[in-house]
């Protein structure tokens, strides 16, 4: 009898318990494994093929991560991604996977997913995720009397994948559609709520066409078209147009192999378009990336560029590094250094995915990373433990960071209305970190890894409402993380995991004055009980140490929060 494992995730090993999982933060993000959709700005990531696999035994998960491992943590106000969802569902050797649990604030999850077709050649499968919430939030600011609010959302998603493996290619289609209901529950500072709970509405049509040719010594082709509808029910106002429009994106490549197949030289190339009915500018990138790939025994280096031309409020002409090197000193010790830069979109699909309350009043500027370095040595050789040392630094034009939006100041001396709402300011970024990760699983039963990150920031040429800032922070950004996560088993039916994140040192801005929010101390605890190899319970508690901090200031978490439900395979 097989039972479900836990999928983990490949830098942490206790990563989310149970299927569609929340916690604290009320942060319910998707963690995806990447479907065949090569983004030819990074292309050291598609010189390889997908190939099909063989369903594995795994636990139930459903991609939603409980835990937070990026400079700004994966909130549960970010949309979930049409596009990148469940391509591969928690199966055993069954074809489907039903799951649902519930807890306090109405916190409801559920996923459905069947594998219609399983042939040697031919796979398709459709899946279905459900993400709510409906609970009472207080709000924590000092200087504000606001009552506490109703944080509603309810996302539904489906999709409907077929792959095709094809003695001389693979082909991959896939449709989803996603459903974002939510209200603007910021904190209003005892003035008039313009939103007043109305319900928005975010609706996604994805459609994605992937091709490769099958790995060969001659030439290697690889191409996506991506293309996607969005809607909104309202737009900056509750009366007026709404913000509709499509986003495009199609990639090709070509590489060619030598050297005994070890190395390649090729080039890939971006074509990226969002097109708007409304107000807002349309935007577009073309990129042309040759590289050449250099493969040893114990070596890489991937030397190339990204020769990019984008149009949005002007035309802009850019050429980035694109290097990942690799240097092998053992078997299982190594240094690695990545070299990139380039332009950071900020569509409307990206800023929403950025924060669901996010409200647009024009199009956010795309920023431009001059340069973006990181790297550090893999230690592997210390028996039972692994460990990463790492830094980076990165230089940004144009660095959006969302705050409050709150009154509006019109022709610099009257005030307009008030949104309880995010909105963006910007600044040019300097970010620098540096930091470690060890994991170890010395004894077979436990699975444990510590991860520490400072970043060191600098800020300037911010502007907001037309008044430069003195001494400007990149607010919402934290200055110190910690993140600790365990899986302990304790016998071959149960399971426990541990999670605790820290972000320290963060800062907003409101109402010309900077301030500082509260600590975030995320500790989770869950456990699983398989009944057998089709049908397991699993229990987790949320902010258990009962933590009162804001997501986005104005925008506090969950409270102490229980959950519990089912998985079960057929």
């Amino acid at each position: 009898m097989k039972k479900i494992y836990i999928v983990m995730a490949s830098l942490a090993f206790s990563a989310a318990l149970f299927a569609q999982t929340q916690d604290s933060l009320l942060r319910r993000q998707l963690e995806v494994e990447r479907d065949f959709n090569p983004t030819l700005l990074d292309a050291d990531k598609i010189n390889s093929l997908p190939a099909l696999r063989e369903p594995v035994v795994q636990k139930a998960n459903t991609n939603f991560s409980t835990w937070a491992g990026r400079t700004t943590p994966p909130l549960e106000i970010t949309l979930p991604s049409p596009a990148g969802i469940m391509t591969e569902i928690p199966y055993n050797l069954k074809k489907g996977y039903l799951s649902l649990h519930a807890g306090n604030y109405a916190n409801v999850d559920g996923a459905f997913g069947y594998r219609l077709v399983e042939q040697p050649k031919d796979n398709l499968s459709f899946s279905f995720l459900h993400n709510s919430s409906n609970g009472n939030i207080d709000y924590l600011q000092l200087n504000s009397t606001s009552p506490n609010n109703s944080a509603y959302f309810m996302d539904n998603l489906g999709k409907l994948a077929y792959q095709h493996n094809a003695d001389a290619l693979l082909l991959d289609l896939q449709f989803s559609y996603l459903h974002s209901g939510f209200n603007y529950y910021g904190n209003s500072f005892e003035q008039n709520r313009y939103f007043e709970n109305e319900k928005q509405r975010i609706g996604v049509f994805n459609a994605h066409l992937g091709l490769a040719s099958k790995e060969s010594d001659y030439l290697n082709f690889r191409g996506s078209v991506d293309f996607k509808n969005f809607s909104t029910k309202y737009g900056y106002f509750l009366q007026g147009d709404p913000i509709k429009g499509n986003e495009i994106n199609v990639n090709v490549g070509f590489d060619k192999p030598f050297q005994n197949n070890n190395s390649k030289v090729g080039v890939n190339g971006t074509l990226f378009s969002t097109t708007y009915s409304n107000n807002f500018e349309n935007y577009f990138l073309l990129n042309g990336a040759p590289f050449i790939l250099f493969n040893g025994e114990n070596r890489s280096a991937r030397l190339g560029a990204d020769v990019l031309i984008q149009n949005a409020d002007k035309v802009r002409f850019r050429v980035v590094p694109n290097v990942k090197l690799q240097l092998g000193l053992t078997n299982k010790t190594s240094l690695y250094a990545n070299i990139h830069g380039g332009f950071q979109h900020n569509t409307f699909l990206e800023m929403i995915s950025e924060s669901r309350y996010f409200l647009h009043d024009a199009a956010v500027k795309p920023s431009f990373s001059i340069i973006d370095i990181d790297g550090g040595v893999k230690i592997g050789d210390a028996e039972g433990f692994r460990i990463d040392l790492f830094g980076g630094y990165r230089k940004t034009e144009d660095a959006h960071f969302l705050v409050h939006h709150g009154q509006e100041v019109i022709d610099d001396d009257s005030l307009g209305e008030f949104r309880e709402v995010l909105s963006p300011v910007y600044g040019n970024l300097s970010h620098s970190h540096i930091g470690g990760l060890i994991q170890t699983n010395i004894w077979t039963q436990l699975d444990l890894s510590l991860r520490l990150k400072k970043n060191f920031y600098k800020v300037d040429n911010m502007m907001i409402d037309n008044v430069a800032i003195a001494e400007p922070r990149a607010y919402n950004k934290p200055g110190l993380e910690v993140d600790l996560r365990a899986s302990l088993d304790i016998m071959e039916q149960l399971k426990f995991t541990f999670n605790y994140y820290f972000a320290g040192d963060r800062w907003s801005r409101y109402k010309g004055i900077d301030q500082e929010m509260d600590n975030i101390n995320d500790l989770n605890l869950g456990g699983v009980y398989s009944i057998n190899d089709a049908f397991s319970l699993n229990l987790r508690v949320n902010n258990l140490l009962s933590q009162k901090y804001d997501i986005w200031y104005g925008h506090p978490a969950q409270g102490l929060n229980v959950s519990g439900g089912f998985s079960f395979t057929f």
